[in-house]
């Protein structure tokens, strides 16, 4: 048994505000092993008030695990930057974070698992508002993205030739553990060079290229300026329109011609919205992010790493997400079932993938339980768990594509 947490006020306001004088303990819970309150206090009045400059604030250090930065280049001209932390509180309990970003950045978005969070800019710097306290080496996973001007990071040369000059990292004044940052040229840019890394690999799909770079160990002295030349012709800024117009010409020239035909009766085709798309997109992103949050959660219990009393409340918090979220996505599925034959055929797919994700899931779950017991061999057990992976990845990548068509 021990003291859980010990708290510490004056008039309701935290003891680590500057120039505040404690004179009593707001309150004091005792905890037994199974996290079970024992006794509360309340009100203790100290032996004396006690100035400022008497005590020590606890240390808050927040260790970055791993860094994932994307940086994305559209051909309209703007810069678009995602960053996802990963960190461990491995001081005292906090319920802010402090993050750097570049003076110009604008349009700011920061959330965590389960949705938008509040924050404070300024200095170039930004304080996060959790959701919850992250107590010592508990860990949480946040979401910072935002635009940065095209024009004062990237030059041109003839219309062409093109350099991007900004920083892997920036910011921050801790170590990273690990640093995955990976840079998206625009649709039809070519990869010149890089300075002074070149990527550990580059990706080309859907007309774009992607270089990926990877770091370890990143402490706050060292210098992540880099530069990225690329080829990029005039021709691919108006390729679009350019289709488009193409696309309206030809349907006009064919509206023209089958204008006297005999029409077939055809089933009434509803238009979607694009925000209704989106928005199912979104949904259903965030419904695998909060699944995938529970497994861990579940873990983390099971580890003894987080106690049954957070968990219930957190379990709790997350359920209720998840039902609004598959009730949002039910109503969302059928308007764009009603929008004809391709979209109802996109969303039979992710309900047949969800059908065979969910009993493959069951199915893992039964062959550890019998495993455990003994029932299945160690040679079968690794079979089956391979069978049963291949699956859960064909299902997964059923829905990523669906979800992929839909975005488009």
């Amino acid at each position: 048994m021990g003291i859980h947490v010990v708290y510490l006020a004056l008039n309701g306001t935290n003891i680590y505000a500057s120039g505040v004088n404690p004179t009593w303990i707001a309150g004091i819970n005792l905890y037994d092993e199974s996290d079970t309150v024992l006794d509360t206090v309340y009100d203790l009045s100290l032996s004396k008030q006690y100035s400022y400059a008497e005590f020590q604030r606890p240390i808050i250090e927040i260790e970055f695990n791993k860094i994932d930065r994307e940086i994305i280049i559209d051909q309209v001209g703007s810069i678009y930057v995602t960053n996802s932390y990963y960190i461990t509180n491995m001081g005292f309990w906090t319920s802010t974070v402090e993050f750097g970003f570049p003076e110009d950045a604008y349009n700011f978005e920061v959330r965590d698992e389960m949705g938008t969070l509040e924050k404070i800019t300024e200095n170039g710097k930004m304080i996060v508002t959790l959701r919850e306290i992250i107590d010592t080496n508990e860990t949480e996973t946040l979401y910072l993205n935002y635009h940065i001007p095209w024009k004062k990071y990237v030059s041109q040369k003839n219309g062409i030739n093109y350099n991007l000059n900004f920083n892997f990292y920036e910011g921050f004044d801790s170590t990273i553990g690990k640093l995955a940052v990976s840079i998206t040229l625009p649709k039809g840019a070519e990869f010149q060079s890089s300075t002074p890394i070149d990527p550990i690999s580059i990706k080309k799909s859907n007309l774009k290229e992607t270089m990926n770079f990877a770091f370890s160990y990143v402490t706050p002295s060292e210098d992540l300026n880099f530069n990225i030349n690329y080829k990029h012709l005039i021709f691919w800024s108006s390729f679009y329109p350019t289709i488009w117009i193409g696309i309206l010409a030809i349907a006009a020239s064919a509206v023209t011609f089958f204008w006297k035909a005999p029409k077939p009766s055809v089933s009434p085709i509803i238009a979607i919205p694009p925000k209704d798309l989106r928005s199912f997109v979104d949904y259903y992103e965030e419904k695998t992010r909060i699944r995938s949050e529970l497994e861990s959660l579940e873990e983390r219990l099971q580890k003894g790493k987080i106690p049954r009393r957070r968990f219930k409340v957190r379990k709790k918090m997350l359920d209720g997400r998840l039902s609004t979220i598959s009730r949002n996505l039910s109503t969302l599925s059928e308007k764009i079932r009603s929008a004809g034959s391709k979209y109802a055929n996109m969303m039979r797919q992710i309900e047949v993938a969800e059908t065979n994700l969910e009993g493959t899931e069951r199915d893992m779950q039964r062959l550890e339980s019998r495993y455990r017991r003994g029932e299945v061999s160690k040679d079968a057990y690794v079979k089956l768990l391979e069978e049963y992976k291949s699956r859960i990845e064909e299902a997964e990548a059923t829905i990523d594509g669906v979800l992929l068509r839909l975005r488009e």
